[in-house]
């Protein structure tokens, strides 16, 4: 999956494009909307304290989410 990240003013409204980012992402892997919701506070955690560019926030937790997804299925579980 891919992202595309424009250039916004601001690190607020780039750090919200990421949250909208990983939440999309979640959703569209089949995560409940509680855990979509969480996934993308914490990437637009990662991205507003510096850990990560928003690029690499979105791109390691879609990583972290899809891994998680496959081992969940392969158990037989959902999310």
């Amino acid at each position: 999956m891919s992202a595309v990240i424009l250039q916004f003013p601001t690190r607020r409204v780039r750090a919200k494009a990421v949250a909208d980012a990983v939440r999309h992402a979640a959703l569209r892997l089949g995560y409940h909307p509680h855990n979509a919701d969480f996934a993308a506070i914490i990437a637009r955690r990662d991205f507003l304290e510096g850990r990560s560019s928003a690029a690499r926030a979105i791109s390691d937790m879609v990583d972290a989410l899809s891994t998680a997804m496959r081992l969940m299925r392969a158990k037989g579980g959902a999310a």
